[in-house]
């Protein structure tokens, strides 16, 4: 892999693979678990910058998704992979908002 494959660009030159799986599910996961370890642990300021930051790298993950989906043989996994990736920024947004929710005191959570 060289250093232009592994930059996400404007022009949509990106692998699929590469921007679904490891920049969109392992990378999102990642932080997600970062923000429930540290959920109790810190104050609601941090929590909220937390949470933005994980909205805003949703927000550019589903743009690079969308301008990288068509760089696969087969078309149907690019809109899969668009489908896949609106139904994660719903639910990423509204998660946050739930778990911010709970965090100020609002809202009972499981956890």
């Amino acid at each position: 892999m060289n250093m232009e494959s592994a930059t996400l660009d404007r022009r949509g030159n990106t692998r699929l693979w590469l921007v679904f799986w490891i920049y969109g599910v392992l990378i999102s996961h990642l932080m997600f678990g970062a923000i429930l370890y540290f959920y109790h642990q810190v104050g609601t300021p941090s929590l909220i910058a937390l949470l933005a930051l994980f909205v805003a790298y949703t927000a550019w993950i589903m743009h690079a998704v969308w301008i990288n989906a068509f760089n696969v043989q087969n078309v149907v996994y690019g809109q899969i992979a668009r489908a896949l990736t609106v139904a994660w920024a719903i639910n990423s947004v509204m998660v946050s908002g739930f778990l911010l929710l709970g965090h100020l005191g609002s809202v009972t959570l499981p956890i």
